[in-house]
């Protein structure tokens, strides 16, 4: 991590107008009247502040994350507040996202400004990077740094949730379809809810609807199910393993609707891990932190976070 102001331009032409600028100057103050010799000195300490200016502010800059989410998913904004005791452009680089000016826009204190970061995969992050630039006070030249900044807590960004797919689901019933599966209408009725779509007809609750004005249906007692369990198997190329994590999540957040007892596997750094899932939060944290298994290789993870 560079944390070394650098000029986002190339040094050459910075160096050439030094130069000409310098050589104007020496030549007006050796051979130049009064007025061009004050007119040298004043383009000349213009320039150097210019030039030189943005590197003290970018140097001194001290900027920090004050709060941030502790979940997010791959594609989705995610919001966090910086604080800034310099008025400073921010870039988020990992996780890339819009750049923004931070601090205050006179001489106050340090406020907080949102920043937004857009995560492309999945992953824990415990850190994110920026790309802090400044060109105050002339704007002739931007500088800029690169600091990797540590999150009050880790962020966990979960895959899309993508369709269901065809998975082999493993439990004591079997392997099943989870595209195929039928929703259960058997049970003895405990109540009404709002129609969803693919309840049958003939569990419309006439009474309910025309009390709540939209359509209502008998909510059944559900049989006790045997838990389904996903097991996750992500490949060593990133991109494969994303497609599959999207699917895995599209699967289970399936299942859970369907009112199916999901459990999950999946490995982790830690080493294999099987455990029940009960929402789609806990589900998107697993496959967050999910990898590939060792004989497939690993899966580049975001951050630096556990």
């Amino acid at each position: 991590m560079n944390r070394w102001a650098r000029p986002a331009r190339p040094w050459a032409p910075i160096a050439a107008g030094v130069l000409i600028i310098a050589l104007w100057w020496l030549v007006a103050h050796n051979a130049g009247s009064g007025w061009v010799q004050v007119l040298g000195d004043l383009v000349f300490g213009a320039l150097l502040i210019g030039i030189g200016g943005p590197f003290v502010v970018v140097s001194r800059a001290r900027v920090g994350v004050r709060r941030a989410p502790a979940d997010g998913s791959a594609g989705l904004p995610v919001a966090v507040d910086v604080e800034s005791r310099s008025r400073v452009r921010v870039r988020p680089v990992d996780p890339p996202g819009p750049e923004v000016f931070v601090g205050p826009v006179g001489p106050s204190r340090a406020v907080d400004t949102t920043v937004t970061l857009v995560p492309l995969r999945r992953g824990v992050y415990g850190s994110v990077t920026f790309d802090i630039a400044s060109a105050a006070p002339f704007a002739l030249q931007w500088w800029t740094k690169r600091v990797q900044l540590a999150l009050p807590a880790a962020l966990h960004v979960s895959p899309r949730c993508g369709p269901a797919q065809r998975v082999p689901l493993r439990s004591e019933e079997g392997t099943g379809d989870l595209l195929d599966r039928p929703r259960s209408d058997e049970g003895l009725p405990r109540g009404a809810r709002p129609y969803l779509p693919g309840d049958p007809r003939r569990l419309v609750h006439w009474p309910a609807t025309a009390h709540a004005g939209h359509l209502m249906v008998q909510e059944l007692e559900q049989p006790a199910a045997d838990p389904v369990t996903i097991t996750v198997e992500l490949p060593a190329e990133a991109e494969a393993a994303e497609r599959v994590a999207e699917g895995a999540l599209g699967s289970v957040v399936r299942l859970l609707h369907d009112g199916r007892p999901v459990v999950l596997g999946t490995t982790e750094h830690s080493g294999p891990v099987l455990a029940a899932v009960a929402d789609r939060r806990t589900a998107g944290r697993r496959l967050a932190r999910a990898v590939a298994a060792a004989g497939a290789g690993s899966v580049p993870r975001p951050g630096a976070g556990p």
